[in-house]
């Protein structure tokens, strides 16, 4: 007799998804994850609670696995490829030059799975568990999207020190995911060639991206199709990253490979070909995967938690205090070496958030599960000390860190000292921005402080010492010298060393703009932008004005929202000075036209317009 299919588990995991981030938002003083809801409301109704739920309930297993392939491919979108450039500083003239951020990152990695190895054999050794290298790669996990989030909050995303910390965590969670598909090949296959298979994984990677480009830049009218068949009932783009997505974790099925680094690579290959007009599209692939399927996959790793196999487990009780401190260990020790760039103070902060683990780490050890070389007790404990380290590292990091400058104390950055750079200088400064010049010739450095600015005689395409702090700080940098190869090598440098937000280029060759564009670079462009300004002066001369002006007590400008007293309320329940106007917000890379009914969230960029003063203490409530 066929089991019949039943909708009602599924109802009470899509509520129990509805309330988690609902009541979670009524106790903000706990900061627990949503996340960490999603797994003890799952552990509640599970076979460890009121086994409301079953843990083998033939539709939810099958939305929790793609849930799980959702969470892998949208951690592959979360790359941002135009940050990653060089990556490591050339050598200064003098001074002391600092590790770049992948070389530093790497160290960091290499160090931690070396500890996490010895911890793994030494628990083997204890009769713990069975497999070392499964233990091992689970200790060397971190949690990418638990160390943006956190390092944005604090202002600390830009700068050297939030840019070491993210290729650090992007390190570990690549180099993990790609390790544990081939200790997985392994386990099941032995160590056979069939390991190799791995490899087809990458050709494809680089053939689907290479076909991407050709398919989506070269042959005409192809962007605007797909742009008039992303409305409505066709949704082309969104459907395009779907098949991109099953195509890898097919392929990843078929070669005998883990699913998870099939659909992180189809993820980084959705990253690589979007641009900036994808961002709703992005966006809507958020909202499809934290929306419905990814709480589904965390709520089910709490159903399918087992209290009682832990509880009578003295080996998995013994384990879980073990565990505990050994993944806090292996992440604080490999950080000391961040003390070769940073303080003790930044050090410590560092390694309590990269000890922060979550889902990669509950992956990891449900992969273990399934092959056998993890327990039920193990995995259990595995997922507690999983909670507990993405509770507790980021308060510990908050608590620590340095805090970041708020946007309004950044300096923005002038690369050059021409006659053009100083003309641009001179409109920043007129609209009441901290303004710092910096140029590698004397003679124009003295003609800059003759005109009152603040000028650095420095090389901003490479380390130099006298231009550390100034780049440090800022989040945004223009750079406006002639020649299009000297404003490439300092686009690209501050952007993979310092993780610069901002960064526009003056770029004399429009046949050189797509080359800005792949770094993440606004190229600005006199032949191809005249008609534009021409164009917005004569069909909008008043916001021109507006835009230009800086002779009147009027200012346009942007606002970052970081005051959680102004988070989660409609916008016109805000005490904003009444002189003060939204013209518009930005939301995860998407530009909304607000209204009363609008509620802001942490990290959304206000683009207000009103009297100098206004704006001022608009900027004071709401960032701080």
């Amino acid at each position: 007799m066929e089991e019949s299919l039943s909708f009602y588990p599924l109802l009470i995991v899509v509520m129990l998804a509805l309330l988690v981030p609902i009541t979670l938002s009524r106790f903000k003083r706990l900061r627990l994850p949503i996340v960490v809801g999603e797994i003890i409301v799952g552990i509640i109704v599970g076979r460890s609670g009121l086994g409301w739920v079953q843990h083998h309930d033939p539709i939810l297993d099958l939305l929790a696995e793609l849930g799980f392939v959702f969470l892998m491919f949208l951690s592959g979108m979360e790359i941002d490829f135009s940050s990653i450039g060089s990556m490591s500083s050339g050598r200064a003239q003098s001074g002391k030059q600092p590790w770049g951020p992948l070389p530093l990152g790497g160290l960091s990695f290499v160090l931690t799975l070396t500890l996490s190895s010895l911890v793994g054999f030494l628990l083997v050794k204890m009769e713990l568990v069975s497999n070392p290298w499964m233990i091992a790669l689970i200790l060397s996990t971190t949690s990418l999207g638990v160390v943006v989030p956190v390092l944005k909050e604090r202002g600390l995303s830009s700068g050297r020190f939030g840019q070491t910390l993210l290729i650090a965590a992007l390190i570990a969670d690549f180099a993990t995911m790609l390790l544990i598909t081939v200790v997985v090949a392994a386990l099941s296959h032995g160590l056979t060639l069939d390991i190799l298979l791995i490899g087809v994984l990458f050709v494809a990677f680089f053939l689907m991206y290479q076909f991407g480009m050709l398919f989506f830049n070269r042959i005409p009218g192809v962007r605007r199709l797909l742009d008039e068949l992303s409305t409505a009932t066709a949704q082309i783009k969104i459907r395009i990253a779907f098949t991109i997505m099953l195509i890898f974790v097919a392929l990843a099925e078929m070669l005998g490979t883990e699913i998870i680094l099939g659909a992180f690579l189809a993820g980084a290959i959705v990253s690589l070909l979007s641009t900036h007009e994808d961002a709703e599209t992005m966006h809507q692939l958020e909202s499809f995967g934290f929306g419905f399927f990814i709480p589904i996959f965390f709520i089910m790793v709490g159903v399918d938690f087992n209290l009682a196999a832990l509880a009578s487990s003295s080996q998995a009780l013994l384990l879980l205090p073990i565990l505990l401190v050994a993944a806090i260990l292996v992440k604080m020790l490999p950080s000391l070496v961040f003390r070769l760039n940073f303080s003790w103070r930044e050090t410590l902060s560092a390694g309590s958030l990269l000890s922060a683990r979550l889902s990669l780490i509950i992956a990891a050890s449900a992969i273990g599960l399934r092959l056998g070389v993890i327990t039920d007790p193990v995995n259990a404990a595995i997922i507690l000390v999983a909670i507990i380290t993405v509770t507790l590292a980021p308060l510990i990091f908050v608590r620590t860190a340095p805090e970041g400058e708020r946007d309004e104390q950044r300096p923005t950055i002038v690369v050059g000292a021409g006659i053009l750079a100083l003309q641009v200088a001179e409109q920043i400064r007129g609209h009441n921005d901290q303004v710092v010049i910096i140029d590698s010739k004397e003679e124009r450095i003295e003609r800059a402080r003759n005109r009152g600015f603040e000028a650095i005689l420095a090389r901003a395409d490479r380390y130099d010492p006298a231009a550390e702090p100034y780049l440090n700080q800022a989040n945004r940098l223009v750079c406006v010298y002639s020649n299009v190869e000297k404003n490439y090598r300092v686009c690209d440098f501050v952007r993979s060393t310092y993780g610069i937000d901002h960064v526009v280029s003056r770029v004399t060759v429009p046949g050189e703009i797509q080359r800005f564009e792949k770094i993440g670079v606004t190229p600005m462009n006199a032949a191809t932008d005249q008609a534009m300004l021409l164009a917005l002066l004569i069909r909008n001369p008043t916001i021109y004005e507006l835009l230009t002006r800086t002779d009147d007590d009027k200012e346009v400008c942007e606002v970052t929202v970081r005051n959680a007293n102004m988070l989660h309320q409609p916008l016109r329940d805000l005490d904003l000075p009444e002189d003060l106007m939204i013209l518009a917000v930005r939301k995860n890379e998407q530009l909304i036209v607000p209204n009363g009914d609008t509620h802001l969230e942490s990290g959304d960029q206000l683009t207000v317009i009103g009297p100098y003063t206004c704006i001022e203490k608009s900027r004071l409530m709401l960032g701080v």
